[in-house]
């Protein structure tokens, strides 16, 4: 299991989609989920406003809708405690990955934004990846947490585990070998390829959890399209003022592909630009599909708004 926290300044979120938050709430922290399924995501949350504002202006936010206060502040220093629906496409995302989420400790604050999740490394990147993609963060920091292999926070599945400890009792990790994978196959009773394929996985689940970065700049084109298909179908459904916050969030898409992506695609077996315009364009052109797909979402979903 990894911890990831992203911050992003208040100045930065100006940008974004979310930017409106930013002038009702003065501090607003994530204390528990209460339903967590794509679309209908139900947190509590403790909240504080800016003078002149009231739980009445969160009907401002497309993408919060207050569902019940549960406790009024008594003093000055006392907060709001609320239900409110989260219906962010990131969001959806993180719901959808079925093994991320959001803690304690994830608030909005006068310095700015900061979001910590926790999953399995793999899936963890997902979210993380288009949390960039939408906004560069000002600071990134990640952890590994502490997990013991009888815990089902372990980062190997129970069989993965179990074929893992097979091996070393009998010396395959050892250097030299005492064991050929031919032979612990057969133990095993398995193919050989499917032992080496296993074992393979085992040892890249391992590696990528003690060494895997959560900041590269690099994003691969797949991980993007995931985002933009989530767009799509949030989009459905969704009204004029959720419509506009999407539209929002795909310009952003498609400058951080140019602006922040693009220039750090470098593949050893192809020449590399000399120039930057070059550089970008090269970059580009690993992802015109997502790139068609972001123009044919905004002829299909959002010229009404325009």
């Amino acid at each position: 299991m990894r911890e990831v926290s992203l911050f992003w300044k208040r100045a930065r979120l100006r940008d974004l989609d979310i930017a409106e938050i930013l002038d009702i709430f003065k501090h607003l922290e994530f204390l528990s989920y209460v339903k967590r399924v794509p679309k209908d995501v139900r947190i509590i949350v403790k909240a504080n406003f800016y003078e002149g504002k009231t739980v009445d202006d969160i009907s401002k936010l497309y993408f919060l809708e207050l569902l019940e206060v549960i406790l009024e502040p008594i003093g000055p220093n006392d907060s709001f405690i609320l239900l409110v629906r989260l219906n962010h496409s990131l969001s959806n995302i993180n719901a959808r990955t079925n093994g991320t989420s959001a803690v304690p400790g994830c608030r909005l604050d006068g310095e700015g934004l900061t979001y910590i999740i926790q999953g399995p490394p793999m899936k963890l990147r997902i979210v993380t990846t288009l949390a960039r993609i939408l906004s560069k963060p000002d600071r990134t920091s990640a952890r590994s947490l502490d997990f013991k292999l009888t815990s089902n926070n372990s980062i190997l599945s129970p069989k993965q585990i179990k074929l893992a400890k097979f091996a070393y009792d009998r010396g395959f990790f050892d250097v030299p070998k005492r064991i050929r994978v031919s032979d612990l196959a057969e133990q095993v009773g398995l193919a050989r390829a499917t032992i080496s394929e296993h074992l393979a996985r085992i040892e890249a689940i391992i590696m990528d959890d003690m060494f895997s970065s959560f900041d590269e700049p690099y994003v691969d084109p797949e991980t993007i399209r995931l985002m933009l298909d989530t767009i799509e179908l949030d989009a459905q459904e969704a009204n004029i003022d959720q419509k506009k916050g999407m539209k929002r969030m795909l310009e952003n898409i498609r400058d951080n592909i140019k602006n922040e992506i693009a220039p750090n695609i470098l593949h050893d077996d192809k020449e590399i630009p000399s120039s930057m315009d070059e550089l970008v364009e090269y970059g580009m052109q690993e992802h015109k599909e997502n790139i068609s797909q972001i123009d044919q979402i905004m002829v299909e979903k959002f010229s009404s708004l325009d």
